[in-house]
């Protein structure tokens, strides 16, 4: 072990666990970062540091006192601008800490992206309430309320009429860390999604993903498929958005999450991440593209180059989210030994445990499971995934 390579891995929830096991598969010395409590990747962990994903004096002291080769997280935005400034101060491979600022904060990101001539939305921040006058003229409605500094689609709202608008910046200034509300311009299309894997500062592969999306005002997505339904062009444009974006960002050594919408044939960045996705989006484009996604963040982290087979030919999949269908204590949740037993189920995780506290769905981290299924076609596994999650029932207390 001595002769092993360290990896720092922030994170330790169901997000994060299945990264720290490919680490262990590897026989990376893992270093896992987390506050302190019931999360299932800390017992894997070779290390544990509990402290703040933002005290970043403590983790960059670890860093040092371990001499990491690497350090890493995956699927939330909180824990990026500490990974920059780990990267910056102990030469690692990665996204440096003003980039990682940058694509952490909405506002920052969209005043990059419109600099760099990126199609993205128009917005504005704005900090009080006696602000939203003058930026409602400069947006116009509908718009959408975001806290700059969430993930996982907290704090996001779309507001249709002047009288929910105070109400929605309220909720999205609840969600963001800083106080902060970036509101913009409600684009209509259809939302996508993409995976880009990012070796150094060039784009290597780009995985194009459909979203589904829970109606507004959310917009929450509770399911992904691949291949992309898009046409060709559409592809093609929307991967030459996607690398300007990241070109404009600085973006390197990670596979980047990407939201994006299209309108008429013009792709729109919508957000973009100096990390992967969340909500089963390695696995699905795992499975499609013959490689493991986890495996991929960590080879980049550690300055190797990824190997990916053609990703034009992979396995149709989708995954949904198990949702609950109201706040509460659970009691048990019941699986039906036709969805356990179905041949297309690739997996099936259940994360809500008999006395866990959950909430009803509003966005990705009140997921109480998921599924991910294959199928001969992208409509097909999409319509599997969907009626698979149906038959989980959630009994309460």
């Amino acid at each position: 072990m001595t002769d092993a390579k360290k990896i720092m891995i922030l994170g330790a929830g169901n997000t994060v666990t299945p990264l720290i096991e490919q680490a262990k598969r590897r026989g990376l010395v893992t270093i896992v970062v987390s506050p302190d409590g019931d999360y299932k990747g800390l017992s894997l962990a070779d290390h544990q540091i509990h402290c703040d994903f933002r005290d970043t004096e403590t983790i960059l002291k670890h860093a040092r006192h371990y001499a990491i080769d690497g350090i890493a997280c995956t699927g939330t935005d909180v824990v990026v601008p500490t990974i920059g400034r780990v990267i910056d101060e102990l030469g690692l491979y990665g996204t440096g800490y003003e980039s990682a600022v940058a694509c952490s904060d909405k506002w920052l990101m969209k005043q990059a992206l419109i600099r760099c001539g990126v199609m993205t939305a128009r917005g504005v921040v704005c900090d009080l309430p006696d602000a939203l006058g003058l930026a409602v003229e400069t947006v116009g409605f509908p718009l959408m309320s975001k806290a700059v500094d969430s993930s996982g689609s907290q704090g996001v709202f779309r507001v249709d009429r002047p009288e929910e608008l105070l109400d929605a910046w309220n909720a999205s200034k609840q969600a963001s860390s800083s106080g902060r509300v970036v509101l913009e311009e409600y684009l209509e299309g259809l939302e996508y999604g993409a995976q880009a894997i990012v070796e150094g500062n060039r784009v290597k592969t780009v995985f194009l993903h459909n979203d589904q999306l829970t109606p507004p005002p959310n917009h929450a997505p509770v399911g992904h498929s691949i291949p992309c339904t898009l046409s060709r062009d559409q592809q093609a444009r929307s991967c030459m958005e996607i690398a300007a974006a990241i070109e404009a960002l600085g973006i390197c050594d990670t596979v980047s999450n990407v939201d994006l919408m299209l309108v008429g044939d013009t792709p729109y960045i919508l957000e973009i991440a100096a990390r992967m996705g969340a909500t089963c989006l390695p696995e699905t484009i795992s499975i499609y593209g013959g490689f493991n996604a986890y495996d991929a963040v960590l080879a980049l982290a550690l300055g190797e180059p990824v190997l990916v087979t053609d990703i034009c030919k992979g396995m149709p999949n989708a995954s949904r989210m198990i949702e609950s269908p109201q706040d509460g204590v659970v009691l048990q949740v019941r699986v039906p030994e036709s969805v356990r037993s179905h041949p297309n189920l690739h997996r099936l995780s259940i994360y809500a445990k008999p006395g866990d506290t959950v909430r009803r769905f509003q966005v990705g981290p009140d997921r109480i499971g998921d599924v991910i299924v294959t199928g001969s076609s992208v409509v097909e596994a999409e319509q599997l995934a969907a009626d698979l999650t149906s038959l989980v029932e959630v009994v309460f207390v």
